[in-house]
């Protein structure tokens, strides 16, 4: 159990008598206070200096947990600030955590048995209640041992308000003496206030982790690639088996709810108009791929594109760890396995990406969604796009070119001449921009759409510009629109007039703050059902918060610039 940030330097103070026969729960929860009081040396939870500039403040339970990001002399460090246990609060606890060991019982019920951690947090509640005159926790006392209780069993203990600020994407630990890394959303990369100063935390901490997980991680299998119950996704280190500087971890947090078009576009990683353009392009079927490096945000766009898909399709998606989340109802989510290692026994079957993309082709999908190509899987992937199923992915790679090599080189092995099964391109990547008042900050960014002609033979539609951190877009470009403008039969400025309505909608929600994604995919829903009442909607609504004309709005929304060549 990880409680190390709790100060228990309180005798425990016995309720009741214990009869003989109760000695050995007794002696157990001697064990856990001495266990509890040990940890809590090993870890370092540092305190914000007050002359320290405040750059951003929040609760992430209030009153009992803020978080503080200041500027430091070394930059900003983000600070967990948790309202701390007076004496009677420590003794409350202390108490409260033998009444548990002596109590709780383990669950009898089949739905008890699925749901563990709502099981064992109801006994806490039920047993905190029992004895809440007894420990005298009455008030905000009550609430505040009921977050230290839930925390440190339920919970990730010290590391628990970084898991639960939504701010923040991953979290890491680099080994013993080290500050916790976080990024977050807003400062990226910067250091906690909270130090493993020992093994033996972290390594309990580990422990725990993978024991959530339903894993299996010590000295003779010191690895662990897992997913945590909240489906974040951990990679740690055991000992100094593998890790030279002693335990490590990375959490890669999973968002309950994606990241919608609309906050994609709010951010400025692309604009309506592109945005538009793929839409129209994924509902007839055309298939595309994101390129990018670490953390430039590939599979946020990728799930954020994929809610244009319209309602009613099959959609198989296949990932090594489930992270896309779409609100489609015809959609299947393949995950691969690892196999299971004892010893020097292997247990059960490896299930690869591979293996799932062949599988989903027996699904009929209209769409197979591979969360990134690695290997022999992306084949695989482009032969289902030969036989005229729609495709798309994402690949780690720092340009397009790179991403080109790496597809045509082994493993992938992809022929030059399947190349433009592969429609359209784009590279995301993490570029500086210049905001207020000469700030410099790091922003994502599609920095490029290109449009697959041939084998090393592409049109831009879509070029970033960095002088003023727009997006250029030349629709009359695309060779994919002309294609469905034939199936429609309609000419092609038919089809970028469509577009253009389509961005003008994408435009209202963002004005409007309609970016949850639910909220978002009803609405891209409902255009595919009623296109002119969701339009017109849209255009009412947008002449009335900017004060202009249908005609002013429409032209400053789609008006297209020639990107350049490439």
């Amino acid at each position: 159990m990880e409680v190390s940030s709790l100060k228990l330097k309180m005798p425990l103070i016995k309720l009741r008598k214990e009869p003989v026969e109760k000695k050995s729960e007794v002696k157990k929860a001697k064990i856990l206070k001495e266990s509890i009081t040990a940890i809590e040396e090993l870890v370092q939870v540092s305190t914000r200096d007050p002359s320290w500039r405040i750059l951003d403040s929040y609760y992430i339970y209030k009153p009992f947990v803020k978080i503080t990001i200041a500027e430091t002399p070394k930059g900003p460090m983000y600070f967990v600030e948790e309202q701390g246990l007076d004496e009677e609060d420590k003794i409350a606890l202390e108490k409260l955590y033998e009444i548990l060991m002596d109590e709780i019982r383990p669950p009898q019920r089949r739905e008890d048995l699925a749901d563990l951690r709502g099981y064992v947090f109801k006994e806490v509640e039920r047993i905190s209640e029992k004895y809440r005159e007894k420990l005298g926790m009455v008030g905000s006392r009550r609430l505040k041992v009921m977050y230290y209780i839930e925390r440190n069993l339920l919970g990730y203990g010290v590391l628990d308000p970084i898991m639960k600020d939504p701010n923040i994407e991953d979290i890491s630990c680099n080994g013993v003496g080290i500050p916790v890394f976080v990024w977050h959303r807003k400062y990226e990369s910067i250091p906690s206030n909270i130090t493993f100063t020992a093994e033996e935390a972290l390594n309990e901490l580990i422990m725990k982790m993978a024991h959530m997980a339903g894993k299996h991680i010590s000295i003779a299998y010191p690895i662990l690639d897992a997913m945590l119950p909240e489906k974040h996704r951990v990679a740690a280190t055991y000992g100094r088996e593998v890790s030279t500087k002693g335990p490590s971890f990375t959490i890669r947090k999973f968002r309950e709810k994606p990241f919608s078009i609309i906050e994609v576009i709010e951010q400025g990683n692309i604009d309506a108009l592109s945005a538009a353009y793929l839409w129209m392009l994924l509902e007839h079927g055309k298939t595309f791929m994101i390129a990018g490096g670490t953390g430039t945000g590939k599979t946020t766009m990728l799930n954020a594109l994929s809610m244009f898909i319209k309602p009613g399709m099959k959609i198989v998606t296949i990932e090594d760890t489930p992270e896309l989340n779409l609100p489609h109802v015809n959609w299947v989510q393949l995950t691969s396995r690892e196999t299971y290692v004892v010893g020097t026994q292997s247990l059960g079957t490896s299930v690869k990406l591979y293996d799932l993309v062949k599988l989903s082709l027996r699904y009929r999908p209209d769409y197979v969604i591979v969360g990134e190509v690695r290997g022999e899987e992306a084949s695989v992937l482009f032969q289902a796009m030969a036989t005229g199923h729609s495709g798309a992915s994402t690949i780690h790679a720092e340009t397009l070119d790179y991403a080109i090599k790496r597809l045509t080189s082994p493993p992938m092995n992809i022929s030059p001449a399947y190349m433009k099964l592969m429609n359209v391109f784009m590279h995301i990547q993490r570029v500086i921009t210049r905001v207020e008042k000469g700030v410099v900050k790091v922003r994502r960014r599609i920095t490029v759409v290109q449009e697959v002609e041939d084998f090393e033979k592409y049109r831009s539609i879509s070029v970033w510009d960095p002088r003023t951190d727009t997006h250029k877009v030349g629709l009359k470009e695309s060779i994919h629109l002309e294609d469905v403008a034939a199936k429609k039969g309609w000419d092609l400025e038919d089809v970028i007039e469509e577009i253009k309505r389509r961005a003008l909608v994408l435009e209202w929600m963002k004005e409007e703050g309609i970016k949850d994604a639910w909220d978002v995919s009803r609405i891209i829903f409902d255009y595919y059902y009623e296109p002119q009442l969701v339009y017109e909607k849209a255009v009412k609504r947008l002449t009335e918060i900017r004060g202009e004309s249908k005609e002013k709005i429409s032209e400053e929304i789609t008006a297209e610039t020639r990107p350049d060549a490439g």
